[in-house]
């Protein structure tokens, strides 16, 4: 089995595209969302060739095509947040269900995703929640396969239609479509049940014309044709007999550096947002300085930040805490000091120390007492480091030489962290001054249901296939109100039947017992 043939857009063409892209977020500059691409897509843009291979492959060369997708995707990512979605801001207990999980690899050696339909009932879970769900997996797949493909698997064994929601398989396959061209290597449909066959054909409409042939409809006797031997789970009629458990993403020192906002300023892609940090705390605010300051990224070379975006914080007993982990790569001892642009609003300790070669430390945020919490996401914090190269080792040594520092000297390295709410918070109460938990500040519908829609905007075809859409569940309801109806009509008659046979059977035995008597009078 080969993957499929896709043409090779050649370096010159990819730089083309580059350019093009550079060139847009020039003249529409008025179009990026607030505060600029995401920089990891800006990374992957400017810094190497696959994203970029991966929107011409898939729009055959087509210039304007894959300039338009992949603006679109950027704006997409950037607005539904994607590359903060985590397991600290999801629905961790649809993860731990198994509703859908990776598992062994394709006879191409990629990696094999599932999802079993049977565990999911339409209208059950909410649906915003399951679609963060499987941009989790999904990305979190993407990231450990390192952009190359992943096939993915609808197990539809003992599913009926019940099991099967639409607007959320048109979701997953219009996410696909649209923000991840050529990640799939194949898409299997595993066991398909004769009344599901119409979604078989819905999915096959949604995807483009270069992925039908990726489509499979597989069963225990073709399956070997695209999983490799050794990964064929028991029900499939294989030997793994694994039980899905949910293991955390490892956080791996190795992970890469980003440049953090970087974004169009002055009509120049290299030029780098400013961030103004505020000297409002007073005196004793660990986050006090001198005067206030401007500040540029500088390439990291000497920490790694977990996490490497944004400060993901949660509830603990009645505060709001966030804890961001530091490591010190360098190999000489370095010291570290923390700002932000709302020193009033958050308590950190420890805000500034000495690293040592490999050594880490945990610095623990906490809003303050009466803060509110609607405006934590506006709020950004300033990781700054540099070598230690003196004796400088107390505090009062630390605090001047950091005072006798310019914050712009190329021997300050900074990490810029943004300050990110959980989708959910349990608790409905007012605690600390801070509003409502879950009222339109991190709720469970804080990313909106607009993430589907803005999928299929702009597609022609789609208008037809959302008719069909309609009309198969309209169909299904029907189906499904027919099923339950024959099976009520079912038990009447069983019960009519068993009801009748004893009425049989008493007058078989009465005739019996008369013709009896009748002979016995005889004789």
């Amino acid at each position: 089995m080969t993957l499929p043939e896709t043409l090779n857009p050649g370096p010159e063409v990819v730089e083309t595209l580059r350019q093009r892209f550079k060139q847009k977020m020039e003249t529409d500059a008025a179009k990026i969302p607030a505060g600029g691409f995401h920089e990891n897509e800006i990374n992957k843009i400017f810094d190497n060739d696959i994203w970029l291979t991966k929107f011409l492959e898939n729009n055959e060369l087509d210039m304007k095509e894959s300039l338009k997708q992949l603006w679109d995707t950027c704006v997409w990512r950037k607005t539904e947040k994607i590359n903060e979605i985590c397991e600290e801001n999801i629905r961790i207990d649809y993860v731990h269900e198994g509703i859908m999980f990776p598992r062994g690899k394709d006879i191409d050696g990629k990696t094999l995703f599932i999802y079993r339909s049977r565990l999911y009932k339409r209208g059950s879970r909410n649906l915003n929640d399951m679609k963060r769900m499987f941009l989790y997996w999904l990305e979190r797949l993407i990231r450990e396969a390192n952009d190359d493909y992943i096939t993915i698997m609808f197990e539809l064994t003992d599913a009926g239609l019940g099991n099967v929601d639409m607007e959320y398989t048109k979701y997953i396959i219009g996410t696909l479509k649209n923000y991840y061209p050529l990640s799939l290597n194949y898409i299997l449909v595993y066991d398909l049940p004769w009344i599901l066959n119409a979604t078989f054909l819905i999915i096959k409409k949604l995807l483009p014309a270069n992925a039908v042939d990726r489509l499979k409809n597989i069963n225990n006797n073709t399956i070997r044709e695209y999983i490799q031997e050794d990964s064929l789970l028991v029900p499939w009629g294989g030997t793994d007999d694994y039980k899905f458990e949910f293991i955390s993403e490892q956080k791996s020192p190795e992970l890469p550096l980003v440049n953090n906002n970087f974004i169009l300023h002055n009509n120049n892609i290299n030029s780098i947002k400013k961030v103004h940090f505020a000297n409002l705390s007073p005196q004793d605010s660990p986050m006090n300085e001198s005067s206030n300051t401007n500040f540029e990224n500088v390439d990291g070379e000497m920490l790694r930040i977990f996490p490497q975006t944004s400060i993901q914080f949660t509830r603990s007993g009645s505060e709001l805490v966030g804890n961001v982990e530091i490591l010190n790569i360098n190999p000489e001892t370095v010291t570290y000091k923390i700002k932000t642009t709302a020193p009033d609003k958050f308590r950190v300790k420890p805000s500034s120390g000495v690293l040592s070669a490999g050594e880490t430390v945990t610095i623990n945020v906490v809003l303050q007492q009466g803060q509110q919490i609607n405006t934590i996401n506006r709020e950004k914090f300033l990781v700054m480091c540099m070598e230690l190269s003196n004796d400088a080792s107390n505090t009062h040594d630390l605090a001047e030489l950091w005072k006798n520092t310019p914050v712009n000297s190329s021997s300050v390295e900074q990490h810029r962290l943004k300050c990110a709410l959980p989708a959910t918070l349990d608790d409905g109460s007012m605690r600390n001054g801070m509003p409502t938990y879950g009222s339109g500040v991190g709720g469970g519908d804080m990313y909106g249901a607009g993430v589907g829609g803005a999928a299929f905007s702009g597609d022609k075809q789609f208008s037809h296939v959302q008719q069909v859409v309609s009309q198969l569940n309209d169909t299904t309801h029907r189906l499904e109100s027919q099923v339950k109806f024959n099976q009520t009509l079912q038990w009447i008659s069983l019960v009519l039947i068993l009801l009748l046979s004893i009425v049989i059977v008493y007058i078989l035995k009465a005739e019996i017992k008369n013709a009896t008597s009748e002979y016995c009078l005889k004789h």
